[in-house]
């Protein structure tokens, strides 16, 4: 909520227990992997996803304020950030690609680290354009190629997940993944890109992102050797069964349509209300909010990989719902603290970790629920859905504080995300059979 806005309005400014029935019997079914092979397929999970957050934070932080900067029109800007979107609109394409038995001979570890490869060529070509706001539409060519090689590699880095991380290191997997992620888009691009650029431009800023992913391409695409823990990867998709199974994932898909309709509806009011009605400005926001949301994020993921493993995606997605709506119902009965600056940046960091809770465990629910038969091209669906309040969420959100104001707009929304928690365990996992065993 708070700190989705907070990065809006700072853009702006600044350019044990045992695990839950079912998941336990799913980790047996897994034969365990070696621990160093195991760090290293989450340390290749991670650099992947690295590449995504450090590529994104690229265009929202750098090449977009830059072409603000040379006085390029406001639809211009929103022309570029639009095509680049097409790819991700359209990438549940890479699906039924990813999912063909030649990709799986190929192994998707191996497309993830050429998409990548690709990814840093593309950059480098973007060196080149040495005045962006004169070639925009050379610039706008290469952003979207860009867009369509890492939602290639975004595909293909889930199915490897699906493929290589046993059930019930899922959830530790995928905080590790989203991690990485906020890493790439805000450490790497302000300690290490964002200074480059101050000195040497947008080139020297483009050149270092593009050694940087390459040289995560090279490491990624390194031969290394299969873990236990391996799904199928050469047999032909059964497509009656993946029918049936797609069929059946009715439960998961009305799970990922409503698991951050909260989340995303509270971020679409979240800047009106610091800026009007708390009256901060954007530099008070800057000053009180942005340096918490980073580590506080990256606390919430590294607590979520821990209780993952230990008590199982469903329970901590289910807990962490109920946490995060009760934070927000406490919040949304607390107005006479909004005007006390500790209390609201309290909440942000209490909120910014509950938050990475409910994101790494959703992730995890939904591999769970995803059919080994079409395992990238359901996931893509299932993901894919998780994006569908961001069509109504801004507007249903404006029309709620003009209805009972900010404090009972977050109130509605908490009594949402807590009545999610009973979406949360309505899901069932996939049960593992043959190889997958």
């Amino acid at each position: 909520m708070v700190r989705a806005a907070a990065l809006a309005v700072v853009s702006c400014t600044v350019g044990s227990a045992a695990p839950e029935h079912g998941e336990g019997e799913r980790g047996r079914g897994h034969a365990a992997a070696a621990q160093p092979q195991r760090w290293a397929l989450w340390a290749r999970l991670g650099g992947f996803y690295l590449v995504q957050g450090i590529v994104y934070g690229y265009g929202g932080f750098l090449l977009l304020p830059r072409l603000a900067a040379a006085e390029v029109g406001l639809w211009v800007q929103a022309a570029i950030v639009s095509l680049a979107s097409v790819p991700w609109v359209f990438k549940l394409a890479w699906g039924p690609w990813i999912d063909a038995p030649w990709a799986r001979r190929v192994g998707p570890a191996r497309i993830a680290a050429s998409a990548t490869a690709v990814l840093a060529g593309l950059l480098a070509l973007l060196v080149l354009v040495r005045d962006p706001a004169s070639q925009l539409l050379l610039v706008a060519s290469l952003w979207l190629a860009i867009n369509v090689a890492q939602s290639l590699q975004d595909v293909a880095t889930d199915a490897l997940a699906f493929d290589r991380v046993a059930p019930v290191d899922r959830g530790r997997a995928w905080s590790i993944m989203l991690g990485a992620h906020h890493i790439g888009d805000g450490l790497v691009i302000a300690a290490v890109i964002a200074p480059v650029a101050a000195r040497a431009g947008l080139t020297g800023a483009t050149a270092t992102t593009a050694a940087i992913v390459a040289a995560i391409a090279i490491a990624a695409g390194l031969p290394w050797r299969r873990t236990a823990a391996a799904g199928p990867r050469g047999a032909r998709p059964d497509l009656r069964q993946a029918g049936l199974a797609l069929r059946g994932s009715v439960r998961a898909v009305i799970f990922a349509t409503v698991v951050f309709a909260a989340d995303v509806l509270t971020a679409a009011i979240s800047t009106e209300w610091l800026t009007q009605g708390l009256r901060w400005s954007p530099e008070a926001v800057a000053e009180r909010l942005a340096w918490l949301l980073a580590p506080a994020t990256l606390a919430g993921y590294a607590s979520a990989a821990v209780v993952l493993s230990r008590w199982g995606a469903r329970r901590v997605g289910a807990i962490a719902c109920v946490l995060l709506g009760l934070a927000w119902l406490g919040f949304a009965a607390a107005v006479p603290l909004w005007r006390t600056p500790a209390f609201v940046q309290g909440f942000v960091v209490v909120q910014a970790i509950v938050t990475a809770w409910v994101y790494a465990a959703s992730h995890a629910v939904l591999l769970d629920a995803t059919s080994p038969q079409l395992r990238a091209t359901q996931f893509a669906i299932l993901t894919a859905c998780t994006n569908v309040p961001r069509l109504w969420a801004p507007a249903v959100g404006a029309a709620a504080v003009a209805a009972v104001g900010f404090a009972g707009s977050f109130a509605l929304c908490g009594a949402w995300q807590i009545a999610v928690a009973l979406v949360v365990l309505w899901v069932r996992p996939v049960p593992l059979v043959g190889s997958q065993r």
